[in-house]
């Protein structure tokens, strides 16, 4: 087995960026350490030593996405099998980790998608599926957005039969409000489950409710949700004010302003931040149509919407999204990234992500200062390598790979 050096590069740490050198073996980290210099770093390299010069370049844990559609072409809605082709590209993007999301539908579109989940290819190398957001179908039908109204089912104990993190359920949005949704909650955590309330016209007094019952997590705010009011502070108000949730943001400066990404922000970064895509199909491809869950949607080259202009998810890649939050906020790098890193990882519990400590796992993309992708590895594998960085890294991803 190879150990590989990251040498050169700005490694992110809970103090911000700093010139380290990081070492893995396999697929865990296994130091970080005082920063060598790319030449002495190769002068010591034994026939089992490889280093990557990642000098001018940032050194992340890799992204994680905690709500995802489909991309690249793929639609998780029509054929959850896909999960794996999508994951096969996110890396493209910095995103090593990801949950697969599937908004309210058919109950048998749950089902498929916990068994694509247990079919994993052999072999396989990209972006790990981490279990399944189910956005649904518990949702406030008034705040329901593209869900397909016929979908939403209310709250009952045969809604979430068989939902467990040990089944591959790892997140699930409802709205708090529902009649039966604090018992439903209470359950879904006993059940290991990470809860969010999201679609929803919860007042404060239910929001606060819900956190007490088991709610961690906002889905998208601002989105599909009753707008903020200062006498009634609802839903979106407990978000900003309640350091008991971390809100998931969409930062595309589409489904929210600029500046109320900032306003957010202010109120709860950068550790009650976190970005999700919410990307679908679109996301990658050039602009026309395309359908989520069925549904007919445009991609007009800036958003997806369905013909009678509901926002129908983003196309958002994780990097960009990195990028516009710290373009609307004015935050440092280091935070911004912390937002697609370590605060998502912290929602779901993973604990060897999204961080670029001894013992995680060796996930990691290089970025440039505008965000851009040179390359991704999964797992210690290498996933993508950008056509630009190719000849840079060739020679030591080939020992890695």
């Amino acid at each position: 087995m190879t150990a590989v050096r990251i040498v050169g590069g700005r490694c992110l740490t809970t103090s911000g960026l700093e010139a380290l050198t990081l070492t893995f073996d396999g697929d865990t980290i296994t130091a970080l350490s005082l920063a060598d210099s790319v030449a002495s770093a190769s002068q010591k390299d034994p026939e089992d030593t490889a280093t990557i010069d990642a000098s001018g370049l940032m050194v992340s844990p890799g992204l994680i996405d905690l709500q995802i559609n489909g991309g690249y072409g793929h639609d998780l809605q029509d054929d959850p099998g896909v999960v794996w082709e999508l994951g096969r590209k996110l890396p493209r993007s910095g995103v090593t980790s990801f949950l697969p999301t599937i908004i309210s539908g058919p109950r048998s579109l749950n089902s498929a998608m916990l068994e694509a989940l247990r079919a994993r290819p052999t072999g396989y190398c990209g972006a790990e599926p981490l279990g399944a957001h189910f956005e649904g179908p518990m949702l406030n039908t008034r705040l329901a957005g593209v869900h397909p109204p016929e979908h939403l089912t209310g709250v009952s104990a045969d809604v979430i039969n068989g939902w467990h993190r040990s089944a591959g359920v790892a997140m699930v949005t409802i709205a708090p409000e529902l009649a039966n949704a604090l018992d439903a909650i209470g359950e879904l955590r006993h059940r290991g489950i990470v809860v969010a309330a999201g679609h929803s016209a919860a007042t404060a007094d239910e929001t606060l409710a819900a956190i007490t019952a088991g709610v961690s997590t906002v889905t998208h705010l601002f989105n599909a949700m009753a707008p903020f009011g200062h006498r009634r502070p609802n839903l979106v108000g407990v978000a900003l004010a309640d350091s008991r949730l971390t809100a998931t943001v969409i930062v595309d400066g589409v489904h929210v302003a600029p500046i109320a990404v900032a306003a957010a922000w202010n109120a709860r970064g950068p550790d009650g931040i976190a970005l999700v895509t919410d990307a679908v199909a679109a996301m990658g491809q050039p602009p026309g149509a395309y359908r989520l869950a069925g549904i007919p949607t445009v991609f007009d080259g800036a958003s997806v919407r369905t013909a009678d202009g509901v926002l129908a998810g983003s196309v958002v890649s994780m990097n960009h999204a990195v990028a516009n939050l710290a373009e609307f906020t004015g935050c440092g790098g280091h935070e911004a990234l912390a937002a697609a890193t370590s605060v998502p990882a912290g929602i779901i519990g993973e604990t060897r992500r999204g961080r670029l400590d001894p013992g995680s796992i060796a996930d990691f993309v290089l970025l440039d200062d505008d965000y851009r992708v040179h390359a991704t590895i999964c797992g210690g594998q290498v996933s993508y390598v950008d056509d630009a960085a190719q000849q840079r890294l060739r020679g030591s991803l080939a020992k890695v790979s």
